[in-house]
């Protein structure tokens, strides 16, 4: 059996996304987003760190829910899925603990981790179950990393401190390693459709792609997005909010 592979459209409608929350873990999302870069301060930037937390928990929670002692640990069934599981739950939890550390330095407050539900993206549209196996896993993986990548792509311009960009682009050149190496993976396994093109429409072998139009597509992409191009608070906050019950 197939298991239904997400891509960002299909990843909203799946989370039930509608119009979404503009507050999400004591942030406020819109007053952030609406921010010029002739504005941006000290204070701001605190703002965006707790923004990024909030990502970062999430991204954290998913792996760890499927990590070595994760409750759906047992629904990997593949060596090497099971190791990137392991190997990315680090990653964001070190993630994590630093963008605390570095709030914290700064004379600000972490948010707290909100709770955290990620049954809507474990169902069908018609609400049966969804089968949860290493397909899933690397789908739901693939779809989640370049969220992160383009929302801290997002927010560069309104970082005030040259050191708080240098780290936040050492995380999100992490991020993107991660979602370039689930997709290698996915291909491996024999999860995409075809080696020889980057989207629905096919490639000639040595040809040029389309890897600059946004036309990607899960199944087809070696990447699973076009992961440089920013995505504004508004949008994330549509992706994020379904997942967080108040």
């Amino acid at each position: 059996m197939t298991t239904p592979t997400p891509n960002r459209r299909s990843f909203l409608k799946f989370a039930g996304a509608g119009a979404g929350a503009v507050m999400l873990g004591g942030l406020n999302m819109t007053a952030l987003a609406a921010t010029s870069v002739a504005t941006k301060s000290p204070q701001q930037d605190i703002e965006i760190l707790n923004y990024a937390l909030l990502l970062e928990y999430l991204e954290a929670e998913f792996y760890n829910t499927f990590s070595a002692t994760g409750a759906l640990r047992s629904k990997l069934t593949n060596a090497r899925v099971k190791t990137y599981a392991d190997q990315i739950a680090a990653h964001e939890n070190a993630h994590v603990t630093v963008l605390q550390k570095t709030i914290t330095d700064l004379k600000g407050t972490p948010i707290q981790k909100p709770k955290i539900d990620f049954g809507p993206l474990l169902k069908n549209p018609d609400g049966s179950a969804k089968t949860v196996n290493d397909e899933l896993f690397l789908a739901l993986a693939a779809t989640f990393e370049p969220i992160g990548v383009r929302a801290y792509l997002g927010q560069a311009d309104k970082i005030q401190a040259a050191g708080l960009l240098t780290a936040a682009a050492s995380i999100l050149a992490v991020e993107a390693n991660h979602a370039s190496g689930i997709q290698e993976l996915r291909r491996e396994l024999g999860y995409t459709k075809a080696d020889q093109q980057t989207s629905i429409a096919p490639q000639p072998k040595g040809g040029d792609t389309v890897t600059s139009t946004g036309q990607f597509n899960l199944d087809y992409s070696p990447t699973p997005t076009d992961f440089w191009t920013p995505l504004d608070m508004a949008t994330v906050t549509k992706i994020v909010t379904p997942l967080l019950p108040s």
